[in-house]
């Protein structure tokens, strides 16, 4: 199995829009994670994106609106418009990505043991 790295980017929210039949491409989100993982490392800046996009009944996605960080704009585009998604029903999709930098488990161990670290108690004199 291959070892996946641990990916520097969260999607807040992926909603297909007001459609009743299955969606065209169902698994948009987890596609658009692995082809931008590398865009954290490239350009190594945090950042937000707001995509919305549009799968046609041939499965083509087309961009409909683009917004957030400049620097992660282009690489969000191209990756949203090499979707190879499933014929289907039309889709709308609206995303929020976050690019962040995943806290190292090593640290968020120490904090919270720092945190739950008993107090002795004082001596009264």
């Amino acid at each position: 199995m291959r070892q996946m790295l641990p990916l520097p980017l969260l999607l807040l929210a992926a909603a297909p829009a007001a459609f009743a039949a299955p969606a065209a491409c169902p698994e948009a989100g987890a596609r658009l994670s692995e082809s931008l993982a590398g865009a954290k490392q490239r350009i190594d800046r945090d950042g937000e994106v707001r995509v919305e996009f549009e799968v046609d009944a041939d499965g083509s996605a087309r961009l409909l609106a683009l917004d957030g960080s400049r620097l992660y704009r282009a690489p969000v585009r191209n990756a949203v418009l090499a979707l190879d998604c499933q014929p289907g029903t039309p889709q709308r999709y609206v995303l929020n990505i976050r690019f962040v930098d995943p806290a190292p488990p090593s640290a968020a161990a120490s904090a919270m043991a720092a945190q739950t670290r008993p107090t002795p108690p004082t001596q009264p004199r």
